[in-house]
């Protein structure tokens, strides 16, 4: 699945990071990426996950 390979990436880089502005940098596309994940399946992923899913682009949304 695409979005699997996506937070592979993602943990890879984040934890590659070298200084504090590219561990910054990766840590706001984590969160990006987990709204982005979250809200597309709080809209059409199966009905046992939305409710999770919202709370995740809900926490997402807020940067926790």
């Amino acid at each position: 699945m695409e979005a699997v390979r996506l937070i592979v990436a993602s943990r890879r880089a984040l934890a590659g990071s070298g200084d504090t502005d590219e561990v910054v940098a990766e840590a706001w596309q984590a969160q990006a990426l987990a709204q982005a994940i979250g809200s597309r399946f709080a809209v059409s992923g199966p009905p046992e996950l939305r409710g999770e899913a919202l709370g995740l682009t809900e926490l997402a949304g807020r940067g926790c």
